[in-house]
């Protein structure tokens, strides 16, 4: 009966705080990005091109677009989706994170605390409207598919939509599978579905959706990318750290690569690396807006649910990146709002708050990557995870 009454306690708290985030979320006017996508919705829903130049490029995918059709609906209803998928990503991950056995009490507060509480996730969805929201749902139901529930073509798929929404979680796929046989029947199904995403979107665009691809790489580097911070006032030398931009690229290709082969000779498990390599992107990806991070916390969900079925579940790196959240939490979800989106005044915020970021990161990467010492002082590869009981 106690059991029972818990359940439907939580139940109705995970009601109520959805209930209250959708209310919130279609009743705050569109503001920051979300107001720049009405602008792309109306070039589809008028026979245009959303790819066109307007005042701000559109950066995504053809799946985007489709928005636009919810969008002549209700304007917010794209934003509400958006924040249900938030909203689903939290309350899966609370719930699964408190069923298991080897978390404390503590790990399970704090976690509740990121998930619930943390002010950059509330900003990004109810207020901001991102649809990098959308995008983590992808990612989250993807990353469990592939490794929890072991549905290779489910996850695939997931990830291929997620691609088609935005670019950047193409860079996943590598870690998807495990042996030659599953890299081609899994990378054809990837790529089918991909292309015939594009292809589709050709006949209707033509080939101006090619402009999305070099949004990113068009752009200077942005607030939280540690690139920013080496190219601006407060670096040292200038020419310096326009080489070390010059080469960021090539620096995520090196680190996700490394992590690549980690993972192929099982120094890794499938979810460490899928983690992992996120990490590595978002220490070199110049573009580093606050919005990747919502995909970011997205996997660490997954990573978490994972990870700690085992006996010797990464504490350290649990952590570390907690204190990433808690950073997110007051720079994007705080100082950012309260200092108008840190201009004016403010500006030099923008210049250097992407080093403390890359070292957040860094040591993250490297706790992730170090091998968890068992109970009785031996040292796990933490690679395997075939015999994790379901």
């Amino acid at each position: 009966m106690l059991k029972e009454n818990r359940l439907n306690l939580k139940l109705g708290f995970f009601l109520l705080y959805g209930l209250v985030m959708l209310i919130l979320a279609y009743n705050i006017q569109p503001m920051h990005d979300y107001g720049l996508y009405f602008a792309h919705w109306e070039l589809v829903l008028h026979g245009g091109d959303p790819w066109q130049k307007i005042g701000g490029a559109n950066a995504y995918g053809p799946v985007y677009n489709a928005f636009a059709w919810l969008y002549v609906i209700d304007t917010q209803l794209p934003k509400l989706v958006f924040t249900a998928s938030w909203l689903f990503v939290s309350f899966y991950a609370i719930n699964a994170f408190w069923k298991l056995a080897h978390p404390t009490r503590l790990h399970k507060v704090l976690f509740i605390l990121l998930w619930l509480f943390n002010p950059f996730f509330i900003l990004s969805t109810i207020f901001y409207g991102f649809n990098d929201a959308f995008v983590a749902l992808l990612v989250f139901l993807a990353m469990l598919m592939t490794v929890k529930f072991k549905r290779l073509g489910g996850g695939v798929f997931l990830l291929s939509l997620g691609v088609l929404t935005k670019i950047y979680p193409l860079f996943l796929l590598p870690f998807t599978v495990k042996n030659k046989q599953q890299l081609f029947k899994y990378g054809l199904l990837f790529v089918l579905i991909v292309f015939g995403g594009y292809l589709l979107t050709y006949f209707i665009w033509g080939d101006s959706f090619l402009n999305a691809f070099g949004k990113a790489n068009g752009r200077d580097p942005t607030l939280f990318s540690v690139m920013r911070f080496v190219t601006g006032a407060y670096f040292p030398s200038q020419t310096f750290g326009q080489a070390i931009l010059a080469v960021s690229n090539l620096l995520i290709l090196l680190g996700i690569g490394y992590i690549f082969k980690l993972f192929m000779v099982g120094r890794i498990n499938q979810i460490t690396a899928f983690l992992a390599s996120f990490t590595v992107l978002l220490m070199f990806y110049k573009a580093g807006q606050q919005q990747f991070y919502l995909v970011y916390f997205a996997l660490f969900a997954a990573w978490t649910i994972v990870d700690f079925k085992q006996e010797t579940p990464n504490i350290k790196a649990f952590y570390a990146v907690l204190v990433l959240g808690l950073w997110m939490s007051i720079m994007a979800g705080l100082v950012y709002p309260l200092t108008g989106q840190m201009e004016g005044n403010y500006l030099w915020l923008r210049d250097v708050i992407g080093l403390p970021t890359f070292i957040i990161l860094v040591v993250v990467l490297s706790y992730l990557l170090k091998p968890v010492k068992l109970a009785k002082g031996s040292v796990s590869s933490y690679g395997d995870l075939s015999n994790e009981k379901e």
